[in-house]
C-alpha cells in the first residue's frame, strides 16, 4: 500500500479522462466545488451522480472514476481505471475538492468466495482512495459502508450507532472487508481531511444489479416458494434514491471539525417492513407467486451448515460451487434488521423522500423486462459486471 506515497500528482497509467462537450470558458461560481464519485457508473453511484448534477453547489463539476463510462449527460470528466491500482486513483482524485467513495466489490454468490477481490477492492482500494485524497489536498471524503458491518447473525431491532459495534467474527469476506474499509476511512479523519461513513441497509430500486435479479432468478428456478421461519422479521429496506439523497446531504454538511466528521450513520427508509412481505410484493408485482409455504428455520439452517461445511469443501478440489445457500444468507433473511435513523436525521438532516411503497412501485415498473415469461436472465456475475468489478457501486 505504501506504493501510493511514492506517486506525484496525476498521470495514472492507463487512465483515460474524457472531457464533456466543450463550452465557452467562464469562471466558476465561488460556491462551485469539484466532486469526484468513485464507483459512479454502478447502481448507487449513478443515482448519486444524477442528484449531484441537480445540486447548485456541485452541478458544474461532477466527475466519475470507474471501470466504465456511466454515460450520464452533464458529467464533467470520466476517469476509467481500477481502484486497486494506486496510480489510477491518484490521477482521478487530482483536482477534486471532495470525493464520494461508493465503489465496492458486489457481494454476488460468485464474488462472495473471492477473498482476493473483496480485499483488493474494499480494503486496499479504499486505502488507495484515502491516500490519494491526502496527496491531492482533498478536504472531504464521504464513504459508502454497509449496515452489515454490525450484523453478527442476531436480531437488530432499532439499534443505533452507539449501541452496537462491529461484528467481531464476520461470516463472509464482504462484511469483513467493509468493516476494514470503514475503519480506514474513519481513522483518516483529522484536521486536514474530514471523513464520514454511511451505512445503508437493503438498497433496492431502479438499476439494481443484485437484489431484484437474484430474486427473479430464484423464483424462475422454483426456489422462492417458501417462507423460512416465522416470516415476521422486520427489515429496513432503503430506496436507492434516498441513499443517494443521504450522500448528497453528507457532501453538503461534512467539513473539518463538523458534527459529521469522523462519524458513521445508518441510512434507511426509517419504516421497517416484514422482509417476506416485501419479497412477496416485489415478486407478485413482476408476475411471480408469493412465497407461501413454510419451512422451519432449524431445518434450513441445518441443511445450509451441511452444504457449507461438508458438501462444498468436498467438492472444492474439483468444482468451485457458487451459491446463495449459506448459513449467513439464511440468518440475514430470517433476522430482524431495523436501525434507528435518528443520528442521520439530526446531523445530516436526512429525511427520506420516497416511501418503501413508492420505491417498490418504481422498482417493479423499471424491471418490467424481468416479468414472468421474459427471456432468461444472465448469471449474477454478468449482471454485476463479468464476475465482480473493481469499481462497482454498492
Amino acid at each position: 500500500m505504501s506504493a501510493l506515497r511514492n506517486l506525484v500528482g496525476g498521470g495514472g497509467g492507463g487512465n483515460r479522462a474524457k472531457a464533456a462537450a466543450a463550452a465557452p470558458a467562464e469562471p466558476p461560481a465561488a460556491a462551485q466545488e469539484v466532486v469526484l464519485v468513485v464507483g459512479g457508473a454502478g447502481f448507487l453511484g449513478r443515482h448519486i451522480v444524477r442528484q449531484l448534477l441537480e445540486h447548485p453547489r456541485f452541478a458544474r463539476s461532477v466527475r466519475v472514476f470507474d471501470l466504465r463510462d456511466p454515460l450520464i449527460p452533464g458529467v464533467e470528466k470520466v476517469f476509467t481505471g481500477d481502484i486497486r491500482r494506486p496510480e489510477d486513483v491518484v490521477a482521478a482524485v487530482a483536482g477534486a475538492d471532495m470525493v464520494v467513495h461508493v465503489a465496492t466489490a458486489t457481494p454476488t454468490s460468485e464474488n462472495a468466495l473471492d477473498r482476493e477481490l473483496m480485499d483488493g477492492v474494499n480494503v486496499r482500494g479504499t486505502y488507495n482512495v484515502v491516500e490519494a485524497c491526502r496527496h491531492a489536498g482533498v478536504r472531504r471524503l464521504v464513504y459508502t459502508s454497509s449496515a452489515s458491518v454490525v450484523f453478527s447473525g442476531q436480531d437488530l431491532d432499532g439499534v443505533d450507532e452507539a449501541s452496537v459495534g462491529y461484528c467481531p467474527r464476520p461470516h463472509d469476506h464482504y462484511t469483513a472487508t467493509k468493516i476494514e474499509g470503514e475503519r480506514i476511512v474513519l481513522a483518516a479523519n483529522d484536521a486536514r481531511l474530514a471523513t464520514c461513513a454511511l451505512r445503508p441497509s437493503g438498497i433496492f430500486g431502479e438499476g439494481d444489479t443484485v437484489m431484484v435479479p437474484t430474486m427473479v432468478r430464484q423464483a424462475r428456478a422454483g426456489k422462492m416458494r417458501f417462507v423460512i421461519g416465522g416470516g415476521r422479521n422486520l427489515w429496513d429496506l432503503t430506496y436507492v434514491g434516498n441513499v443517494a439523497q443521504a450522500h448528497v446531504l453528507a457532501a453538503e454538511r461534512l467539513d473539518v471539525g463538523s458534527p459529521a466528521a469522523g462519524e458513521a450513520f445508518f441510512v434507511t427508509n426509517q419504516e421497517p417492513v416484514p422482509f417476506w412481505q416485501f419479497t412477496g410484493d416485489l415478486l407478485e408485482g413482476l408476475g411471480y407467486d408469493r412465497p407461501s409455504g413454510r419451512l422451519p428455520l432449524w431445518l434450513v439452517l441445518g441443511l445450509a451448515m451441511l452444504f457449507e461445511h461438508v458438501v462444498r469443501p468436498l467438492l472444492s478440489p474439483v468444482w468451485r460451487v457458487s451459491s446463495d445457500f449459506t448459513v449467513f444468507r439464511v440468518r440475514i433473511v430470517t433476522r430482524a434488521r431495523a436501525f434507528d435513523g435518528g443520528k442521520a436525521r439530526r446531523v445530516l438532516n436526512y429525511v427520506p423522500r420516497v416511501s418503501v411503497q413508492e420505491g417498490l412501485e418504481r422498482t417493479v415498473a423499471h424491471f418490467a423486462h424481468l416479468r414472468r415469461g421474459a427471456p432468461p436472465l444472465p448469471t449474477a456475475a454478468a449482471v454485476a459486471g463479468a464476475g465482480g468489478e473493481a469499481a462497482k457501486s454498492r
